[in-house]
């Protein structure tokens, strides 16, 4: 049985990963323009935590190298173009 209902953006993908005692889903939001946006556990349920613009969003990596947290963002096309940057954000301690 469901447990939860997050909304979606034709969602292309899904990432969890765990980072300072805490478990996060980041969704890939493909359709309309539309951020993607990580999820943090409160022990109840995901709420959201921080959106990122993504621009037909297809996949999403969590990874760590040297100490230092990344997640990956593969974006596919903008409105007008497929000419666009895929982009990498470092975790801070609070947010990426």
């Amino acid at each position: 049985a469901p447990v939860q209902a997050i909304p979606t953006h034709g969602a292309r993908d899904w990432e969890f990963f765990s980072l300072s005692g805490s478990d996060y889903l980041v969704v890939a939001n493909f359709d309309g323009g539309s951020d993607s946006v990580i999820y943090r556990w409160t022990g109840s349920a995901f709420a959201a935590m921080q959106a990122f613009p993504s621009f037909g969003a297809r996949d999403w990596e969590y990874f760590s190298v040297n100490g230092g947290h990344y997640l990956a963002v593969a974006n596919q096309r903008s409105a007008s173009s497929y000419g666009i940057n895929s982009l990498v954000y470092q975790w801070n301690g609070c947010r990426f």
